[in-house]
């Protein structure tokens, strides 16, 4: 259910077709109502256990969800430094929820307000990881500078880097010209043959995050162009005719992927081996493959050494990626796709169900501990009212009218 896009109507439906293979499969069915009820209050138990105190350093990792409806979620993952001491990224399986906020309006100071009141209940992290969003950023460190230990903010290494490309690249001509010829190559080779080679869809957000995917397919597809062309064949010209345009790129697309190529490593230095002396010198050493006067070499490398400081204070590396918190949120709001679901509501408490391990164990405790009133009451404090139980009670279909009777009257007139 929880690792599928399939719906609980579907699943209930699954489940009823094993029925008609034997009774010795499964003994009975659930309503579809029954599996949803039993996913929510497995979630609430997951919430309420990633609330209790750690007796080992963790990190926090926040963001917003997308918005949908008029609300979208402030989350809170939870990991033990241990965990992201391997040497490899972080994996859902190693994190857990340890809040989910709903608001209509998000900034600076709700956020702390939100924050602060969830560190004090359940400890402080040693520090925190985000993207660079102005709110977001700016509630974690007035919530940090209250914390009793000396806490810092790291900025989502992947975030940091796509907003330095998008500042030295998105307005560069040569570069807006490659996105236009784009979209005409995407359009010729639509529905033809060469179909195979249609260029990757810009990201309607944070297109930089993977913008070297473009460069990377140009150079490819003239590389592919050029060995279709030692052999003069109608094939040739009409791909070369498709691809119109294309060739004068090739000396701006070398050096873009070659700059790319350079960044993509370094963050996936960081994003596996964390912050620390040895991998922010490492990232340096790689930076030198770029030009000594390129100003996003100096951008990044400032970034990797503002952070220094920090961690030649600790023992162990910090998390300097929230890569992991943006695969969650994806997962999400697939999963909630999957139900139809057309703003945030109680369905939210199925993103701690995403996180960690999902055992027979783990699924009878929170059966037998949380009660269905448990998630109601948490729906109503969390989640408040939602659009679908405004319609409900502003568009409810007006009760029939029962004739009036003339008993009473009758009664009054015989006095």
């Amino acid at each position: 259910m929880l690792n599928c896009t399939l719906s609980f109507r579907a699943s209930s439906k699954v489940l009823r077709s094993f029925l008609l293979v034997g009774t010795a499969l499964i003994s009975w069915v659930p309503h579809f109502t029954t599996g949803i009820e039993w996913a929510l209050r497995v979630g609430l138990h997951r919430l309420q256990q990633a609330q209790r105190h750690l007796d080992e350093p963790w990190v926090g990792i926040a963001d917003f969800t997308m918005q949908i409806g008029c609300k979208k979620a402030l989350i809170v993952l939870r990991v033990p430094v241990a965990a992201f001491s391997q040497g490899k990224a972080l994996t859902l399986k190693q994190v857990e929820v340890m809040s989910l906020s709903l608001s209509e309006t998000w900034n600076g100071e709700r956020v702390k307000t939100v924050l602060v009141s969830l560190f004090e209940r359940c400890g402080w992290p040693s520090h925190m990881v985000s993207d660079c969003g102005s709110d977001i950023k700016k509630g974690i460190v007035d919530t940090l500078l209250e914390a009793p230990n000396r806490a810092s903010w790291i900025s989502d290494v992947s975030h940091f880097v796509a907003n330095a490309l998008k500042h030295y690249s998105a307005k560069l001509s040569l570069f807006q010209q490659f996105q236009t010829l784009c979209t005409r190559i995407r359009g010729r080779l639509q529905q033809t043959r060469f179909a195979f080679l249609l260029p990757p869809k810009a990201r309607a957000k944070g297109r930089f995050l993977g913008v070297s995917r473009q460069a990377e397919w140009g150079l490819r597809t003239l590389a592919y162009l050029h060995e279709k062309e030692r052999e003069p064949s109608p094939e040739a010209s009409t791909l070369a005719h498709a691809l119109r345009g294309l060739k004068p790129f090739k000396a701006f697309l070398t050096t873009f992927v070659r700059k790319t190529t350079c960044l993509n490593k370094v963050m996936r230095m960081v994003k596996t081996q964390g912050l620390s002396v040895a991998s922010i010198q490492a990232c340096q050493e790689r930076l030198g493959d770029l030009p000594a006067r390129s100003p996003i070499r100096k951008e990044v490398s400032h970034y990797l050494q503002q952070y220094r400081p920090v961690v030649e204070s600790t023992d162990s590396p910090m998390l300097g990626s929230s890569d992991v918190i943006e695969s969650l949120i994806g997962k999400a709001k697939q999963r909630l796709e999957a139900n139809g679901r057309s703003e945030l509501n109680k369905s939210i408490l199925l993103i701690p169900c995403m996180c960690g391990e999902l055992t027979q164990d783990l699924v009878a405790e929170a059966l037998t501990t949380v009660r269905v009133q448990d998630v109601t009451t948490w729906v109503t404090e969390t989640v408040g009212e939602t659009m679908q139980s405004r319609r409900r009670r502003e568009l409810s279909r007006p009760q029939p009218q029962q004739p009036e009777t003339k008993t009473a009257e009758l009664f009054a007139d015989t006095g």
